[in-house]
């Protein structure tokens, strides 16, 4: 249909995929399992997992309780359920005084009524979805190097059942390194790990990344960000991830995907 489009809800992924490879254009949205079979495909414009991050260099760590309500902000803001979510905190140095701030700020959100305007979490519609993501982690933290800091704060189980509904609260991992398991991983809810590395290894192990806010003045370090090619959304400063303006679509300039330009002259 002309000027329109069509959403397609996956329950029935073989002909969804058809219907894909068939499209001269598609986007396409999901987790990691339902993308990366399409990661080759250059019709289709793949919008999977953001793992969105915020970066913290040593010219400003030692101010990093100016930044908490930011980085909760960016961890939490909308459910915790967005790509640009932050779903990691990297910083150079005292990554167990951050982690437990940010514990002590997220720990506290709890399920509230539907009606609630100050609701901060949203329920899973299929609570099989929140029993396998509360499992992952589960499974995650089996391998050493890796501490829920919020299981003590929240005093409660991370999945709970509140007014007919399911919800897992939020849980911030202190991570020794980025390769645990659970240091570069995104969940449907506010969830983060927080893992400490030098500045100079920061770019070698954050991978792709949809949206980074690097909290620096450091003009080498900002040079080398604005040349990454695994960032796709660059904030420089003390802004959410999850901050969007209208002008700079964090999923890119649609245009671009969809036509082709052209110069063209005309003389009647």
């Amino acid at each position: 249909m002309p000027g329109g489009g069509i959403r397609l809800l996956p329950d029935r992924p073989r002909r969804c995929g058809e219907i894909l490879r068939s499209c001269g254009r598609a986007l396409l949205f999901g987790d990691k399992s339902t993308t990366e079979k399409y990661a080759n495909n250059s019709a289709i414009e793949i919008h999977g997992p953001g793992y969105s991050k915020v970066l913290i260099g040593e010219d400003q760590i030692d101010r990093w309780p100016e930044f908490i309500d930011l980085l909760v902000a960016s961890i939490s803001d909308n459910g915790g359920r967005s790509c640009i979510n932050a779903s990691a905190i990297v910083v150079p140095r005292q990554a167990p005084e951050i982690a437990q701030a940010l514990a002590e700020k997220l720990g506290s959100i709890a399920p509230s009524k539907p009606d609630d305007d100050q609701a901060r979490l949203s329920g899973f519609a299929n609570p099989k979805m929140a029993d396998s993501i509360d499992a992952a982690i589960e499974e995650g933290l089996k391998t050493p190097g890796a501490v829920d800091v919020t299981s003590k704060i929240r005093n409660a189980p991370r999945k709970v059942a509140f007014e007919g509904g399911t919800y897992l609260r939020p849980t911030l991992v202190l991570c020794d390194s980025f390769a645990h398991p659970l240091a570069n991983r995104e969940f449907l809810f506010p969830y983060a790990s927080v893992i400490q590395t030098p500045q100079n290894d920061m770019l070698k192990n954050i991978g792709p990344s949809l949206v980074v806010t690097a909290i620096t003045h450091d003009d080498q370090f900002r040079g080398q960000l604005l040349e990454s090619p695994l960032i796709q959304r660059l904030n420089l400063g003390a802004i959410p991830t999850t901050r969007i303006a209208w002008d700079q679509p964090h999923e890119g300039n649609m245009f671009e995907f969809l036509y082709k330009r052209r110069a063209i002259e005309r003389k009647d």
